[in-house]
Order: structure tokens, then C-alpha cells, then sequence
């Protein structure tokens, strides 16, 4: 596949014992293969697993994610989907819950959801390396149009609201990517939610490490089908 669903790794795909599905999108922030152990261990706790690239600025809603869970459908239990969104991997994972009801969980680690994409600056001041990683996965030119490039990118109240499903955010509280305006922004828009702060380890990173893949593991579980409003 092409885009911003570009499959990198599968596990526990079969059709004559399908298991229910679980997608990650890994992040534009570090290697994909450290998420090597969150993988696996999913693979272990029964589920069909798929991971896929971070999107670029031209795949960053949610309709390239419905398209992978319809295109595994033959080989997992897609009606209890639950997606895992790193980084920028959560947009399109915020995004395809709203409109997918197979989406039943969704998990984001260290993701922006408004102010980086409406704040010039903001984004700019973000650590080089930083800079240069979302470069690479935006495919934006230089890192002056990273603002332009990310534009497109910022989850509004009204895509968030219809969101049915259980939404799980991690995060750190010295993380640039997840400033307390966003986090209000969820809390203040979705019907069903849970955020964990995770320690930071004082150089302004999300959240990593066993006690994260724990807590994403547990929260795989599929919940129900609709919030009340």
C-alpha cells in the first residue's frame, strides 16, 4: 500500500482462527523497529497485528486507515479494532475513529492534536532533531515549511466529538508535542477517555519504555461498540 498506510510489519494473521485487530501506527519521531517489542507482545495477547508507516502531509486523515482495516478484514477480526497512534500516528488514528466504528479503542502516545499545527513558532522551536524527523516523514522541502506542511494536520472539536469509541492518551507533562491546551481539547471533546502521565525523563520525550507497553497492552481490550452522550 501507498500513502499513509504503508504496511512495514504483520503478526497473528489467520484466517481460520482470526483474531481481533489491532493497527499501530508508528511515529515520525524515532526508528519504527523499537515498537518491535510492543508488536510482539500484542501478537502474544491474541491479537492480528499490523503496523504501518507515519503519514505524510498528503495522507494524514483517517479514510488510508478504514482502507487497511477493509483490506485485513479477510484475515482478522476487524468489528473490534483497536488502533495505536505515535506521534503524528495518532492524527490519522483520531481521525479514522471518528468515522469507523470497528475502531472500538484508540491509543496515542505523544500526539499533537491543534496548537503545534495552528502556532508557527511553536513548531519551529522544537528540538532540531525533532525538526529534521518531521521533515523527512511530511516530506516538506526544508524545515521553514513545516508549518505549511502540517497545516492540515490539527483535529478540530467537531471531528473529535462524534468519536464513539474508548480513547486512551499517554503522555508526558514535558513533551512540546503535547501541550496542555491539546489535552484539554480532548478532555473537553470526547465522550470517553483516559489519560495517563507518564514520568518524563527531563529531555521533553513521550512516553516510552516497558511500563508504556504495558499499559497499551492492557488497553487493547475492546470496549463497547457507542459512548452515551
Amino acid at each position: 500500500m501507498t500513502g499513509g498506510d504503508a504496511v512495514w510489519w504483520t503478526g497473528g494473521l489467520d484466517p481460520r482462527r482470526p483474531r481481533p485487530l489491532a493497527v499501530v501506527v508508528t511515529g515520525a519521531l524515532g526508528r519504527p523497529e523499537r515498537h518491535l517489542p510492543l508488536l510482539k507482545r500484542l501478537v502474544r495477547r491474541g491479537h492480528a497485528v499490523v503496523a504501518t508507516s507515519p503519514p505524510t502531509a498528503a495522507h494524514h486523515s483517517g479514510l488510508p486507515l478504514s482502507r487497511l482495516i477493509d483490506r485485513f478484514a479477510p484475515l482478522a477480526v476487524t468489528a473490534r479494532t483497536c488502533v495505536i497512534g505515535f506521534d503524528l500516528g495518532g492524527i490519522p488514528a483520531l481521525a479514522a475513529a471518528s468515522g469507523d466504528e470497528r475502531i472500538r479503542v484508540t491509543q496515542v502516545v505523544g500526539t499533537p492534536v491543534a496548537r503545534l499545527f495552528d502556532e508557527p513558532e511553536l513548531l519551529l522551536s522544537l528540538p532540531t532533531p525533532n525538526l529534521d524527523a518531521l521533515v523527512r516523514a511530511t516530506g516538506a522541502p526544508r524545515r521553514e515549511l513545516l508549518p505549511e506542511a502540517l497545516g492540515g494536520f490539527a483535529l478540530r472539536a467537531e471531528t473529535l466529538y462524534p468519536l464513539p469509541g474508548l480513547v486512551r492518551v499517554a503522555y508526558t507533562a514535558d513533551d512540546p508535542l503535547t501541550p496542555p491546551q491539546d489535552l484539554a481539547l480532548l478532555k473537553l471533546a470526547l465522550a470517553r477517555s483516559e489519560f495517563r502521565a507518564f514520568p518524563g525523563r527531563g529531555d521533553g520525550t513521550a512516553p516510552a519504555g516497558r511500563p508504556l507497553r504495558r499499559w497499551l497492552v492492557e488497553g487493547a481490550r475492546t470496549g463497547p461498540r457507542r459512548a452515551p452522550r
